[in-house]
């Protein structure tokens, strides 16, 4: 079994000797908040975009890379909902490019239809 998200934290941030009042006073997050996400009680969090920040904080503060947490993050919603591994979403950016791709072809076609009837 792997170390929870707020095991992990925790034990990075005592072996690295820092202090939770330390990082609520570098991170400006309340410290109650800070005992959530490492007892892992994120309902005592006002809302999953407030606990993704506030761990993005965390683990800069102490030396972390905050991407690394956010999928550990992610990972540990996932076995909440019942899931190993959270579908990740069909990114958007490929779906845009694509249809550019396609708005350019056509209307390409359209210019090179039109400048060859003159």
């Amino acid at each position: 079994m792997t170390e929870s998200i707020g095991s992990y934290l925790r034990r990075e941030r005592e072996l690295r000797k820092i202090s939770l009042e330390e990082v609520a006073e570098q991170t400006r997050i309340k410290i109650e908040h800070l005992h959530a996400i490492e007892s892992e009680h994120f309902e005592k969090i006002p809302g999953m975009t407030f606990a993704r920040g506030y761990l993005k904080a965390y683990a800069s503060c102490i030396g972390l890379l905050p991407e690394d947490v956010l999928l550990r993050f992610e990972d540990f919603l996932g076995k909440l909902s019942g899931n190993e591994a959270p579908a990740k979403a069909e990114p958007h950016g490929r779906l845009l490019f694509w249809l550019v791709v396609l708005l350019l072809l056509f209307g390409g076609g359209t210019v090179l239809v039109l400048w060859l009837k003159k």
